[in-house]
Order: structure tokens, then C-alpha cells, then sequence
């Protein structure tokens, strides 16, 4: 090991937390205890879009490491670390696609991937628990980059080394997965609670003092509008309050609960914008009910989603069949590999295995060789997955039915809206 590689080595122990105070430990210890994974696990909070513009905005002396692991039960249950076979899998495909890259670097930035890797390996072996988590993404560069994302959504699986990170699977789910403001409204108070990809998290909460505002023909009626004044002033202040969260933390709908004649008040103050977001109202007085908000919250976005699915595949009748929309996994593969493809729909469900060319974004249902470099095709085990990650690639509006599967059986499963006079491969 050359000078530099030993300060490399000596940085990392330090950074992996041994407080810089000149201890040093063991490749066989720092193996066993990834302590900057293990922290960044510990300490970060979940995906931001500011997060991915920060993390694409900077240079990397090494590249990086991007990982991107599917948690789904055939890989935590029936055997044990399925996880791990999966990066193994994975592992061993981007060392072969990109050994040409690889081999052009310095051995300062290969010793970096390998040692990445390797604390990669490490953390998954003996310190990940999935944790009813549905996919981990880990992007790693040296000390420079060391992020782990604990998410509840499905992703495909991918490893990629490369210059920058890899981010295209995150940006998709931060778009496709609604940001809710979910609002619980009463006449004294009103409470604003945040949630995304099923982690909810309070945002403020307001207290008014709100005199009874019901009709006493025993006071004077200036009395009575006193009391409408004060709650129409604490309605008016929580659709202030409801605008701007909406704008602070990039939401992208409205969940209400309030009592009906609350619900029609803060109606006339809500500004028209925010009412087109609302995807669920639950007319019942937040003080006392004893329901899961995050259930609330949930079972208004599935309701939004299946209506949003239905509506999608709906629209595939506007297309002929056969010419501007194709569907069956052959005949979507082939759209996909000439470019054609505008709009893609599939099952979330739908498995297949195949062969793919990542450089040249080529998917195959047979084994053989890339039509472009005549390199042989890698195997793997959903070829699906492969298939959205092109399309998205290509610039296509891909969208996953989850909730509404039953709607493309017709179409195969899967289905593709493509330009018209694209040619046909043979």
C-alpha cells in the first residue's frame, strides 16, 4: 500500500468515528463495523428534493457508488439475507459493465470503489435489519458522499458506478409519491401534520380562544356576531397557515378533518388552488377520535391512486391498437428499444426474467448480444424493472399500477403509447 492509500485508510478510521484520536483499527474491524453507514442510517432524515439537488450539484474526486435494494418478501423471508444475494448479483454486473471504466482509473479512485464496497458488503451482512422497510438506497464516494435512505416505497434493484450519482430511481419516487398536508380543524384549534412515503411528521399547530358561537336568543345579536368573528378569524389564519406549509414542504395534496359546519367555513376562506388539491375530507370532529391519522391519511391517497390509475388506463381507449399503442411484454420491449415509447403503464405485479444492456439501454426476453456493441446480454431476474428505469431514461411517463392491477390484464399487464411511424424492428 502506497503513502496515499495508507492517509486514505487512516482518514476513513477516523471518520468512521474513532473521535480522531489516533486509533487506529484493523481492515478486518473496519469491515466488521461500518460506523459511517451505521450513522448515516442512524442520523439522516428522509429524502428531500433540495437533498438530490445538493447531492448531483457537487464533484466527487472517487466515483460513486449508487445501491439500490427492493426489500419485498422473497428477499427477507423465506431465507435469510436475501438482500444480500441480491447485492452480490448486482455487484458482480456493474464490475463487468463498467471494467473498461474502471481499469481507466487511478489506483487511488479504484481503491476507493473497492473499500466502498466493501463497508457496503459489511453493513449488509451483520448490522441491516429491514425493519418493514420496502427498499434501501445507499450512495457512497469515499468521505464524501455517504447517504442512506430508508424507504417505505418499492424501487427496482440497481447498482451503478459512475462519475455521479445515480438518482434517476429517487427523483421518481419523490414525484410519483404525494406529499400530503393533512389538516385537523376544530373551533378552538388546528393542527398541520406532513406526510410522505408513510412517515408523518407535525408541522405546526395553531390555539385560538373562540367564545361559543351557537345562537343564544338571550344575548344581543352583536354578541353573536362577536363569536362568528372570532372563529371566522381563526379559520381564516389556519387557511393562511394551510397555504403556506403547502408551499414550504413542496406539497402536492390536501387531506381535511373538521366537522361539517367547520369544513364549509374554512371553505371560504381556503384559496381556490389548495381546494383543487384536496383528496380527501373527513367530516368528523378531530377532538376525541381516537383513529390513526397516518390510517386516515392512507386510506385517502389509495382512494386517490386507484381514481388516478382508472383514469390512466381509461385513457389507452383514445389510442388504436396496434399502431399507437402496443401492449404484451414483446411488443412493449420493442417500443422501449427504439425510442418509441412516450407513455408506459405496467403492473406493479408483473414479473418476467430477461437480458439487458445497460450501457446502450437494451432489454431482451431471449439470451444474446447487444445489436449495438455485440457485447452478450447480462441475465436478470426481473426484467421489468430494467424496462421502467429505460423508459424513464428515454423521457416516457411511466406509470406503476399498484392499486387497479385488474385494468391491464386486458392489455397484458402492460401497455405503451408510442410515436407514430417509429419503425418496426425485425
Amino acid at each position: 500500500m502506497n503513502k496515499n492509500e495508507s492517509r486514505n485508510v487512516k482518514d476513513t478510521e477516523m471518520e468512521a468515528g474513532d473521535g480522531g484520536g489516533g486509533k487506529k483499527l484493523g481492515k478486518k474491524a473496519r469491515e466488521l463495523r461500518p460506523r459511517t453507514l451505521l450513522r448515516a442510517m442512524a442520523t439522516q432524515g428522509p429524502a428531500t428534493s433540495d437533498d438530490l439537488k445538493k447531492i448531483v450539484a457537487r464533484k466527487y474526486s472517487s466515483p460513486v457508488v449508487s445501491l439500490y435494494l427492493g426489500l419485498n418478501q422473497e428477499k427477507v423471508a423465506p431465507q435469510p439475507k436475501g438482500w444480500l444475494r441480491t447485492f452480490h448479483s448486482r455487484r458482480t454486473r456493474a464490475l463487468e459493465e463498467r471494467k473498461d471504466f474502471l481499469a481507466s482509473l487511478p489506483r487511488q479512485q479504484r481503491y476507493t470503489v473497492d473499500h466502498d464496497m466493501e463497508e457496503i458488503e459489511a453493513f449488509l451482512t451483520d448490522h441491516f435489519v429491514p425493519e418493514n422497510l420496502r427498499a434501501l438506497v445507499i450512495l457512497r464516494a469515499g468521505q464524501e458522499l455517504n447517504r442512506v435512505i430508508k424507504l417505505w416505497v418499492r424501487v427496482p434493484d440497481a447498482l451503478v458506478i459512475d462519475p455521479d450519482p445515480f438518482i434517476l430511481p429517487l427523483e421518481a419516487v419523490l414525484e410519483t409519491n404525494e406529499r400530503v398536508l393533512f389538516a385537523e380543524v376544530s373551533k378552538e384549534e388546528s393542527r398541520f401534520s406532513v406526510y410522505h412515503m408513510e412517515v408523518c411528521q407535525p408541522a405546526q399547530r395553531i390555539q385560538s380562544f373562540v367564545p361559543s358561537d351557537t345562537v343564544d336568543n338571550s344575548v344581543p345579536s352583536h354578541e353573536q356576531r362577536h363569536r362568528l368573528a372570532h372563529l371566522q378569524r381563526h379559520m381564516k389564519e389556519t387557511a393562511h397557515a394551510a397555504e403556506r406549509l403547502w408551499r414550504e414542504r413542496s406539497c402536492t395534496a390536501l387531506v381535511l378533518m373538521a366537522e361539517a359546519r367547520i369544513m364549509a367555513l374554512l371553505d371560504e376562506y381556503l384559496h381556490e388552488s389548495l381546494k383543487a388539491k384536496v383528496i380527501g375530507r373527513i367530516l368528523d370532529p378531530p377532538d376525541g377520535d381516537p383513529r390513526d391519522r397516518k390510517e386516515l391519511i392512507e386510506n385517502a391517497l389509495r382512494e386517490y391512486q386507484a381514481a388516478k390509475e382508472e383514469k390512466a388506463v381509461a385513457e389507452l381507449a383514445d389510442f388504436e391498437p396496434g399502431k399507437s399503442l402496443v401492449s404484451s411484454l414483446p411488443q412493449v420491449i420493442d417500443a422501449c428499444n427504439r425510442f418509441a415509447a412516450r407513455r408506459l403503464l405496467v403492473n406493479e405485479s408483473l414479473r418476467e426474467k430477461g437480458f439487458v444492456c445497460s450501457g446502450h439501454h437494451y432489454v431482451s426476453l431471449k439470451e444474446g448480444e447487444c445489436p449495438v456493441d455485440g457485447k452478450k446480454l447480462l441475465p436478470v431476474e426481473h426484467v421489468v424493472d430494467e424496462l421502467v428505469e429505460c423508459a424513464r431514461l428515454h423521457g416516457a411517463k411511466v406509470t406503476v399500477i399498484e392499486k387497479r392491477q385488474d385494468l391491464l390484464a386486458k392489455y397484458g399487464g402492460i401497455a405503451a403509447v408510442q410515436f407514430l411511424g417509429a419503425a418496426t424492428t425485425a
